[in-house]
């Protein structure tokens, strides 16, 4: 029984660590893709980067607070 709530504490623990990974990467392609884009592409690319980013947030938001 131990075991199973360890591994999911750690499940947790990993999900969470990938999606603030994901949340990094992806606020570096926006500022990224801000610079080098042409004004028709960059409207289009950042809306759908920011819609991403706001996923990655709201799962981010729904996992369990550590104990």
């Amino acid at each position: 029984m131990l075991n199973e709530q360890h591994a999911s504490i750690s499940s947790v623990q990993y999900l969470r660590h990938d999606l603030m990974i994901e949340l990094g990467r992806l606020e570096m392609v926006m500022e990224d893709y801000d610079q080098y884009a042409t004004d028709n592409d960059r409207q289009i690319t950042i809306e759908n980067l920011q819609n991403k980013y706001t996923h990655v947030s709201a799962a981010l938001n729904k996992l369990p607070l550590d104990r």
